[in-house]
């Protein structure tokens, strides 16, 4: 199968369970269910659920609709991250995705409860769903760890505070280390250990992710500088006006796309390691390192 139609077979059986997982538009109150469907379904790539099954599915797991809200967790959880990301007290985006950011279509307050919400009912799919009290445990501790301080919370932390900061190297790869890496490495750790893979497959996983969540920043850096609001859904240049912290400001593009290459094909060869198995994990990565969105 072609990578992108993967990609397509799989957004789809996404953005079904995405939509039997919300709250009715019209269930009360009605306006924070119709601003979580409104970001959820504003025409994210879904990319963190899509790794999650890939990499299920490359530790042969068998029971693709019982890991299903797993993956969308994921989503909803990143879905909160970006809201808040966009809010005025943050990077105080207008648009993203290509439509205006939830707090201005319903408001600050409703922008910021409806990211809570997202957050917290992508836990209690992790916790509604089939697979053992202990696995459930263990994913409830990953996902835990991936936004909190020590990864997308943290990392944002570090990103608001050095804002107008001569970048460094180590801070550089912290911040998106962090803020965006760590959520996609835990996708790819959460579909190991639903497929029950051993440690050793865990830290495979683990080891990829954290190349392949590194270089997916080290991209964003890039469209940032390259991108327009037609195919990114973003306005670009919102790094250099807040003087934000990124890779083309420290290393120029040139230099960035190379260290985005390199990373991404560090995750390949590990990815390599799964055999035929691991294919699509190898064609997930071309496609990221490759995207113009």
């Amino acid at each position: 199968m072609e990578i992108s139609e993967y990609l397509a077979e799989k957004r789809k059986l996404v953005e079904r369970a995405l939509d039997e997982s919300l709250p009715a538009a019209d269930a009360s109150p009605q306006i924070i269910h119709r601003a979580m469907r409104y970001s959820v379904f504003a025409g994210g790539k879904r990319i963190r659920p899509i790794l999650a099954i890939a990499a299920y599915e490359a530790c042969n797991g068998r029971n693709l609709e019982s890991f299903l809200p797993v993956a969308c967790s994921l989503e909803l959880i990143h879905t909160f991250s970006i809201i808040h990301d966009d809010l005025p007290c943050m990077d105080d985006d207008d648009y993203r995705r290509g439509v205006p950011t939830c707090h201005l279509v319903f408001g600050e307050a409703i922008g910021l409860l409806a990211g809570d919400a997202l957050f917290n009912l992508g836990f209690g799919l992790v916790a509604g769903s089939t697979f053992s009290p202990e696995t459930k445990v263990e994913l409830i501790r990953e996902i835990t760890g991936g936004v909190g301080t020590s990864g997308v919370i943290g990392g944002q932390v570090v990103d608001v505070i050095s804002e107008g900061e001569t970048p460094t190297e180590d801070k550089l790869q912290y911040i998106h280390s962090k803020k965006t890496g760590k959520l996609i490495s835990v996708s790819l750790k959460l579909g190991g250990i639903c497929a029950d893979v051993n440690g050793e497959t865990i830290s495979l996983l683990e080891e990829a992710g954290e190349k392949l969540g590194l270089a997916f920043q080290v991209i964003d850096d890039l469209l940032d500088v390259e991108g327009t609001l037609e195919v990114t859904g973003k306005k670009g240049g919102k790094d250099s006006l807040h003087r934000k912290l990124t890779y083309p400001s420290l290393y120029g593009v040139k230099e960035s796309r190379h260290i985005a290459q390199n990373l991404c094909d560090g995750a390949k060869e590990i990815f390599k390691r799964f055999g035929r198995d691991g294919d699509v994990l190898i064609g997930l990565t071309d496609f990221l390192v490759k995207r113009i969105y």
